[in-house]
């Protein structure tokens, strides 16, 4: 995808003010088969594209980056990731299959301790260099991303 935004979110609150001290926007299952990309992350500002500046005016909360491996050049199957959930040994010691899909961690603690509502949404624009200007590329691929606060 070339954009998502999520479902609305809600973080934790007390007297009007966020209650939290470090606030993380995980991303699971994030596939790498593709190019290379800056993924950027915006909180409430479901309208952000690839030219939204990066700062705190424009919800910008971090971003993460994928190093992509420009698709697969082996035979067929080469790329496919094995299921090594339901056949890994828990004394298995060898890394996992290259292409397993990562996870993914945007700090946004500043980000989110500006908000003055507990609601918002986060929308992730994923960018690629262009000549005069980032591009919006559709290579954007995870499965979920979660809210996780700390006291």
């Amino acid at each position: 995808m070339d954009r998502w935004t999520s479902q609305t979110l809600e973080i934790p609150m007390e007297d009007g003010k966020p209650d939290f001290v470090r606030a993380d926007l995980v991303f699971r299952g994030v596939e790498h088969l593709r190019e290379s990309f800056e993924a950027r992350v915006f909180v409430n500002r479901d309208d952000a594209d690839e030219n939204t500046p990066t700062d705190d005016e424009h919800g910008y909360a971090g971003y993460f980056v994928v190093f992509g491996h420009g698709g697969c050049a082996g035979d067929e199957g080469h790329c496919d990731v094995p299921d090594l959930e339901a056949q890994r040994d828990p004394e298995d010691l060898r890394l996992a299959h290259p292409l397993t899909p990562q996870t993914k961690l945007v700090v946004a603690t500043d980000a989110l301790q500006r908000l003055e509502e507990p609601n918002f949404t986060v929308t992730v624009i994923p960018v690629q260099p262009g000549e005069s200007a980032p591009r919006r590329e559709d290579v954007l691929e995870f499965e979920e991303m979660q809210l996780r606060t700390y006291e």
